[in-house]
Order: structure tokens, then C-alpha cells, then sequence
């Protein structure tokens, strides 16, 4: 059996992993060990588009080497998966990928970067829940609070979240099939559009009474449109209730299907941070501070396996993003060199392409705000992506949300939610001067002091007159 003895250990190759790694040799701290479960880094947002071959000629297109990231990967890196932690002996336990031999990891810091693991609603049929163990796959998902191995899904079932999934996928769909996809995400939209595109014929579930749970109902009926003008059969306020041979139910109903891709939420690889004594959070998340310590001393937790607060209501919440875990592994770095840093805010946010549309969010909805409890003012405006002469401008549509009311932690006129969805325009920038905005907690009065550039053929929204339009109705509401 191999033995290795090191420093730090992070358990877990993926972003969080790879690029803690990364930021702990610019910090010239060279002494540690990163085991990596999968054999490629994989940037998973890359997956839908190596499917439909949008953007990317293949699904390969989608990870890269080790070394890549990591120049001294041989040096560092372990190629295999750790199966249990003793952390009063400061020891962990794995295998090999490629081989059943196992190792050993003796360390003094431990930073754990499992991530999360696909999760299934509880459909009938979707998985064999007396799975025997045999021709196992490697890779989890998890089913009404238990983990399977993937062999345990139905033949014609298939969950989104690794490169093997997309590679799955890519084989099976081709075109003429029937696909029912489940559950409309940021990567469900993703799926749904590129399995149109690869030609297949796209029946959609959310049991939800609108797609996109992130945006209003008045923004989503966008995306609907779109992807029912391509052809998708979008089924909306009721939930798969059954997977069988070449069908799903849905209500009363039995709809076909060749393959079903549920892509419906991920949950928290929590296994080995249990065994650790990692205290978890309400949200299923491991409980960490400031500076991404949990409650055993020497044990880091980062990305998709942690609990955070949100910053609008200070609620335990779980949605972490690729920059995000980055960012947390290089603040982990500089903590190492005794500097201690802030890091990146807790605000719901995200965005996606789908048909001709570009979406995004940004903090909270009409619709959550008011689940909340909280009495909000909203206002949706339609624009242009440009100045309206320009030949690049599109249709675009922008919503804000504002608190009506003190409440908590949240202040009346506070922006606590964005939404946009445009025409051929990317929304990268704009999302995140979002992001930052609803993050440092700003109100309503605060607009004006932000600099909003103008450029007729390519400045953001309607040459920013949607600023000075949600400014003046907004504050004149409030006053």
C-alpha cells in the first residue's frame, strides 16, 4: 500500500480543488497532497454545450488535463478517491482510479472539496433502489436521503452532473428521439435547448407553475415561448410521478420518452465530513466561518459542500458558484500565510443562453421575496439591448425588486432582486455589477452614485435609461 505524508490535504480534484491547489504554490506553499475523483478537471457549465454542439465540437471539448491547472500535478496530485477519513489520527484512506490498489494520507490540514452529487426527485422506476453493488460506475446520486451508485439508475435515466453523464447522453440521443427532461434549471434550460438542437424531440416537466423557479412568472413566459417556437412540449405545475419502459407519468398522464435527463438539484457529498465530526447545517451543508473553518480545528470546507448566509436575509442557504470556490480556495491560501481577507458574498445569482435569449438573476424574485413574507414593490420594463437607432439593438426585458418595508435584516427601498433577459446580448458584466449591488446591500438611493456608461451602438441596456427609470419610480413610491 502506498503511503503518503504531507501537510495539507485537499480531498476533491474538481474547480475547488484544482485551484486551491493552484493559489496555495503562488503562495509558495508547496507541502500538500490533492486527490482528484475524477481523471479530468471539468468545467461543468461546459457539459450542455458539448451536447448540442453549440458552442463546443465535442463533449471532450469540455475538460482538460490535471496539468493543465496544475503544472506539478505529478508531483501533488493522487488520481483516486478517499473512501474515509480518521481525523483524530490525522489519516485518510483511498484507492486508485485506475487500479484497486489503495493509499494512505497522513496530513496536518485537511480542506475538503467534495462538492455535490446529483440528486433524484422521487420518481417511481428511476432508480433500482435493491442495487447489488455489481458493475458499479464510481459516480453517486442521491435518492430520497441515500446515496446508489449510478449503475442503480434505470437503463433510459440519466442525471446531469459529470462528463460521463454528457458523454452518455451524446451517445444515446442523436436525433428523432423522444427526451423528457426534468426539472428547468440553469442546466435543465441548457439541456432542453441543445437536445432540440441535436434534433430530438423535447418533452419538459417542472412541477412548478412556470419554468426557472429563480425568475418571475412575468419574465420566464420569455423563455417559454422560445423554446416552445423550437419545438419543446413543455408541461408545467405538475411533477413526474414515474419512469417505465419508454414513458413517463406526469400527472394522469403517460407522455413518451426514449431517455429521460433529470437535471433537478444537487446535494451536499457530506459522507466523509460526518466521519470527520464536521458539524452540518440546516440546509445540509457543513457549517463554516468566515474564513471557511469548520467546527473541528484544522479542517477547511469549500464550494458546493458548504452552508453560507445569504445576504439579503441572513438565512442559511446553499448556493455556491465556480468563482466562488475559487476565489474561497485562494483566500484559504492567503489565511495559510497568516492574511486574512474577505470573501465573496452570499447572493443567489446566475445566468444562461437559451433559443436567442440571455437570462439572469440576481438575488431574490417577486415571488420568493413574498414566500418570505416580505412586502416588496416590483417593476419590469421593456427596452432595447442598445440605443434604439443602433443596429445591434434587441428586445430586452429588466425587473427590479425592493423591499416595501423594514424587516430583519432588510431595509425598505433595499434592492434585493434583478432579473434580465435579452436578445442576443450577453448579460456577463451586467449580472454581476447586479450581484455586487444587491450584495453590499444598497437601496433604491443609492443608484445614482454608480457610474452607468453610455455608448449608443454597444453600451448596456437602452443606454442605461432603465437605470434612471427604475431610480425615478421606485423612489418616488418610497417617498
Amino acid at each position: 500500500m502506498q503511503e503518503y505524508k504531507t501537510e495539507i490535504l485537499i480531498v476533491g480534484g474538481g474547480p475547488g480543488g484544482i485551484f486551491t491547489s493552484r493559489s496555495l504554490l503562488a503562495n509558495k506553499i508547496t507541502d500538500f497532497k490533492v486527490v482528484c475523483d475524477e481523471p479530468e478537471v471539468v468545467c461543468r457549465c461546459n457539459i450542455p454545450y458539448g451536447i448540442g454542439k453549440k458552442f463546443l465540437n465535442d463533449i471532450n471539448d469540455a475538460v482538460t488535463s490535471h496539468k493543465t491547472f496544475l503544472p506539478n500535478f505529478d508531483d501533488v496530485g493522487i488520481v483516486g478517491k478517499i473512501n474515509s477519513i480518521d481525523h483524530q489520527n490525522k489519516t485518510a484512506r483511498g484507492k486508485y482510479l485506475k487500479s484497486d490498489e489503495e493509499f494512505t494520507v497522513s496530513y496536518d490540514k485537511l480542506i475538503l472539496s467534495m462538492g455535490g452529487q446529483a440528486s433524484l426527485p422521487p420518481i417511481k422506476g428511476a432508480i433500482n433502489t435493491d442495487y447489488d453493488g455489481s458493475n458499479p460506475k464510481g459516480e453517486v446520486v442521491f435518492y430520497r436521503g441515500k446515496s446508489y451508485d449510478k449503475a442503480a439508475l434505470k437503463e433510459n435515466v440519466v442525471v446531469v452532473r459529470s462528463v460521463a453523464d454528457a458523454r452518455r447522453i451524446d451517445e444515446i440521443c442523436g436525433t428523432g428521439l423522444t427526451v423528457a427532461v426534468i426539472g428547468t434549471g440553469l442546466v435543465g434550460i441548457e439541456i432542453i435547448d441543445n437536445l432540440i438542437i441535436r434534433g430530438n424531440k423535447v418533452v419538459v416537466v417542472e412541477i412548478l407553475p412556470h419554468l426557472v423557479s429563480f425568475l418571475d412568472a412575468d419574465m420566464s413566459i420569455y423563455l417559454e415561448e422560445a423554446l416552445k417556437n423550437e419545438g419543446a412540449d413543455i408541461h408545467l405545475g405538475k411533477p413526474c410521478t414515474e419512469v417505465g419502459d419508454g414513458y413517463i407519468t406526469v400527472g394522469e398522464e403517460k407522455i413518451q420518452a426514449d431517455l429521460v435527463v433529470i437535471g433537478a438539484g444537487v446535494t451536499s457529498d457530506i459522507e466523509l465530513a460526518k466521519q470527520v465530526g464536521c458539524e452540518i447545517g440546516k440546509t445540509g451543508g457543513v457549517i463554516v466561518n468566515e474564513r471557511w473553518l469548520t467546527n473541528i480545528p484544522d479542517v477547511y470546507a469549500i464550494g458546493d459542500l458548504i452552508e453560507t448566509r445569504d445576504v439579503v436575509f441572513s438565512d442559511p442557504v446553499q448556493f455556491q458558484l465556480l468563482p466562488n470556490v475559487m476565489m474561497q480556495g485562494a483566500l484559504i491560501a492567503k489565511h495559510l500565510k497568516g492574511i486574512d481577507l474577505d470573501g465573496p458574498l452570499a447572493v443567489g445569482s446566475g445566468m444562461s443562453h437559451a433559443s436567442n435569449l440571455f437570462w439572469g438573476f440576481a438575488g431574490y424574485s417577486e415571488e420568493m421575496a413574498a414566500a418570505k413574507g416580505l412586502k416588496v414593490l416590483a417593476e419590469k420594463i421593456e427596452l432595447f439591448t442598445a440605443e434604439h437607432a443602433s443596429p445591434y439593438a434587441k428586445k430586452a426585458w429588466y425587473k427590479m425588486v425592493v423591499a416595501a418595508e423594514d424587516s430583519g435584516s432588510v431595509k425598505k427601498g433595499q434592492i434585493i432582486g434583478f432579473q434580465a433577459i435579452t436578445q442576443e446580448k450577453h448579460l456577463g458584466d451586467l449580472m454581476a455589477r447586479w450581484a455586487d449591488i444587491i450584495g453590499e446591500k444598497e437601496t433604491v438611493w443609492d443608484l445614482p452614485k454608480h457610474n452607468w456608461i453610455h455608448q449608443p451602438l454597444v453600451g448596456n441596456p437602452g443606454s442605461n435609461a432603465y437605470i434612471m427609470m427604475f431610480f425615478t419610480s421606485f423612489s418616488g413610491k418610497l417617498s
